[in-house]
């Protein structure tokens, strides 16, 4: 993913989670979208069920 498409995407999530762009980190976006207390989460936590854009960000490879 490109940075712009990134931001894109990341904006796009952003309203659909009702969540704030600008006060708003990818971590705590993905924690919100998977259902999970960014307090208790690890990023290795959100690695098990990622979305493309969590994928793109860790450079997480798919099997």
């Amino acid at each position: 993913m490109h940075s712009a498409d990134f931001e894109n995407a990341f904006n796009a999530a952003c309203q659909e989670l009702g969540l704030d762009p600008a006060n708003t980190n990818i971590f705590a976006l993905e924690c919100r979208r998977q259902g999970l207390d960014p307090q208790r989460t690890r990023a290795f936590d959100l690695d098990k069920n990622p979305s493309a854009m969590w994928k793109s960000f860790r450079k997480l490879k798919t099997a």
